[in-house]
Order: C-alpha cells, then structure tokens, then sequence
C-alpha cells in the first residue's frame, strides 16, 4: 500500500509541477485514478475480514458534517435560490475536488499505512515532493529552465507549481518546519541533505516576497516554542533560535542580491505605510466589502450565501482569507467545521507527543509547527491545490500520532500486601491479656 501511495504522490507532484497527468481516460488523471483505487482498495480489504478500528472519530465526523452542509447549501441554491450566472456543473464539480476529494486524501494517507516504517517512507516521499517543487522554482526564477506553469510574475515575485506568488508562499511556509523537522531527525549524509532542503526551501519563501508567508512563519516559530516550553529548556531555544537567525541571515543576503529592492520594496516599505489598505495590499478593503454585504443580510451571517456563492456576487478580487470564504460561502457551520479541521490534529498530534519517542517526537513537532504556519498564512490568502497537499500530509503524521499512542507503555501497579483488617479493642483487653 505504501508504494501505491508514494505512486499517487509522484502523479501528484507531476500534475502541478510538470503539468503531465496523462489519466487512463478522457478527463480522468492518474492521480485521481490512483486515489479512488485507494479508497476502493481500502473499502475491499476491510470488508474482506480485515480488522478495522475507526480512528480520530472526531475528524471523520467534521469532514462529513462539513460536506454536507456543502451538499444542502448547494442544492438550496439550484433547487430554490437560483442565483443568476451560478454555474450548477462547474460547482458540483468544486464540491467534489474541495470537498469530498480532501476527505478521500486524508483518509487515503491515514487508513493506507498501518505501520511506523510504511507511514515515515510515506512522510519522506511527500517532502522530497515538495523539495522538487521547491527547486525547479528557483530553477525557473533564475531563468535555467522552464518547465510547467511555473513563471516568475511581471513584478518579478517566484510563483510556484501550486499558485500565485501568495498560494506559494502560504504552502512554502507549510513546507519549512517539516523540512527542518527532517533535518533534525535525520543522520549522517540525509542529514546534510535535509538541511540543504531545509536551506532551499527557506531561499524559496523569501523569494516569494509573500508579507503573509512571512507573518505565518513568524507567529508558527513563536507559538511552537511557546507549545513546547515544557519539553525544552530555555537555552536549547535560545541556541536553536540563533542558529536558526543566522542561517536565515545568510540566506537572506544570498537571495538579495537578485531580490533586495523587491524583499525592500514589499516588506521594509509596505509594512511601514501608516494606510492599512496599503499595507495590506487592499484586502481589509476585500473583507470589509464581503461582510458588509452579509450584514445586508443577516441571515447569511449564520447561513452563508451557499457553496461557491462568493463568485457569482459583485466582487472583483478573490476574498485573500480561507476564514472569510468560508463563513461567506458556507455560515458558521463552514467556519467553525473548517477551524475545527486545523485545530483537531494540531491537538492530537500535542497529546501523541507527550508520550511518544525521541524519533517520532520530531515529525509531530514538525507537524504543529507547519500547522500553525499553514493556518496562520490561510488568513491572507484563499487557497486550492496546497489543501490536497495538506491533507495528505495530515494523514500521515495522524498515523503517526496514532502508532505513537499505541507504543506507548502502560503504567505499572505493583500490588501491595493487603493488611487484615484491626479488631475493635475499645477498652484494651487484648493488650492487658498479652501482658
């Protein structure tokens, strides 16, 4: 199963780098091919008398609760809303990539591997994925090559196999603590390796020139330290943190001798503008549009306007912020289902961690981290491709919290002798006999 999975993650990564998924029929990708076999495989195997145990109930039922909504939000707009210029194939279509497919992903990644050796190949093979991106699209910033849908932007910002210049850098953001993570946990030569990854990845993100990517790898580094307070002392953070500033220093110098005035221009300049429109790129402009038109009407407050919804309404830019797309589209059953998808693993991979090995401590952390950055950069930018990616990798390291439960000892009672139970001796007849 592990092989199949790393196959899907290979056709994965040359759909979105490459752009080559020739699918075994019209309209069909191999990559959707290799998941649905997946599923159906996993479906078979289980049902042919192979022991099954529901795991992380919690998620399954978010992820159920959540598409259904989807699915009635959607029916209510073809059935009865009808909104005009809303394109009922084109959003049940969506609903099927950005619902029902990231479900398959994680279950896909979680149920597929079973053991500890199958699900740390599995993690290896999606961050090397990831690295290969990484380098043919700095590859392409510095005009080597050219390959795939990968091109610099007019204002000279890289832009990756996944998106713009600010989808790439909420998933470059994603990416860096879980390269770093490897580095830590790797030894000898792929230990070298991973750093070098961990390096280009970080010379990616800065070449990004994302404000947002940036502010999530800030806010992600300061609150995983502060989540693993207990588990490290203060002078380990206090080492790990200047050596982590002094190889982002260098890197930083390196990539600004091609992108300094940009790096100036964006982060120096923009985050100094008194004008919080300016600073933010006009997207408190976008948000303050979008929830003005939900006040208009209050009941979309609680509903949302139904899946998809968002564009086919007035608006000219994309809603730039996860949270607000999905309270807009879908209410707060959306909202709070998709913040509860973040937060349960974030949460179970912490309680894994308090009772697992010094070599899956590592990949937890990792995962946290590169969590809170993700979650973190989700509130500057909407994001498609990188969620398959993250779901991906979500159901790989809750494997890995789940084995780490499971090898966890058990506390041992000694049994101690019982004493008999003393008679009653009010008036010390027993004494004055032995006496």
């Amino acid at each position: 199963m592990r092989y199949v999975l790393a196959a899907l993650t290979l056709f994965l990564t040359l759909s979105s780098v490459f752009s080559w998924d020739p699918g075994p029929a019209p309209g069909v990708k191999i990559k959707n091919f290799l998941l649905y076999l997946l599923i159906m495989g996993l479906v078979f195997s289980y049902a042919n008398g192979r022991k099954f145990k529901i795991q992380l109930p919690s998620m399954n039922i978010t992820f159920i609760v959540l598409i259904s909504y989807c699915i009635f939000s959607y029916l209510a707009i073809v059935l009865f809303i009808d909104y005009p210029r809303y394109n009922m194939l084109t959003s049940a279509f969506d609903l099927k990539n950005r619902g029902v497919d990231y479900l398959l992903f994680f279950l896909a990644f979680f149920y597929g591997v079973r053991s500890e050796k199958d699900a740390q190949f599995v993690l290896k093979c999606l961050l090397l994925s990831w690295v290969v991106s990484h380098f043919v699209a700095v590859l392409d910033a510095f005009g080597y090559v050219h390959i795939g849908d990968i091109e610099r932007r007019g204002d000279g910002r890289v832009q990756g196999a996944v998106g713009e210049s600010n989808q790439y850098g909420a998933f470059v953001a994603l990416t860096l603590p879980a390269a770093v993570a490897m580095a830590v946990a790797a030894k000898g030569w792929r230990r070298w390796f991973w750093v070098g990854a961990s390096a280009l990845t970080a010379g990616t993100l800065l070449m990004t020139v994302s404000r947002g990517a940036f502010v999530a790898t800030f806010v992600a580094t300061i609150a995983g330290a502060y989540m693993f307070r207990r588990y490290l002392s203060l002078g380990k953070i206090v080492t790990w943190g200047m050596a982590a500033g002094g190889a982002m220093l260098v890197i930083l110098l390196i990539v600004s001798l091609s992108f300094g005035d940009l790096l100036y221009e964006r982060v120096v300049a923009g985050f100094s503008s008194k004008d919080m429109g300016g600073t933010s790129s006009g997207r408190t402009e976008i948000w303050a549009t979008a929830i003005e038109m939900m006040f208009q009407h209050p009941q979309t407050l609680l509903t949302g306007f139904g899946w998809n919804a968002y564009w086919i309404m007035p608006f000219r830019y994309s809603p730039h912020n996860y949270y607000l797309a999905q309270w807009f589209n879908l209410g707060l059953v959306g909202l709070i289902c998709s913040v509860l998808l973040l937060v349960i693993p974030v949460r179970t991979a912490m309680r894994s961690f308090a009772v697992a090995p010094i070599h899956l401590k590592i990949p937890l952390a990792g995962f946290v981290v590169s969590t809170l950055a993700y979650a973190t950069a989700t509130f500057f930018v909407d994001l498609y491709v990188p969620w398959i990616y993250f779901w991906a990798y979500t159901g790989v390291s809750m494997r890995l919290a789940m084995i780490a439960r499971e090898s966890a000892p058990l506390p041992v009672t000694v049994n101690q002798p019982v004493l008999a139970p003393r008679q009653a001796d009010p008036y010390g007849w027993v004494g004055a006999v032995r006496h």
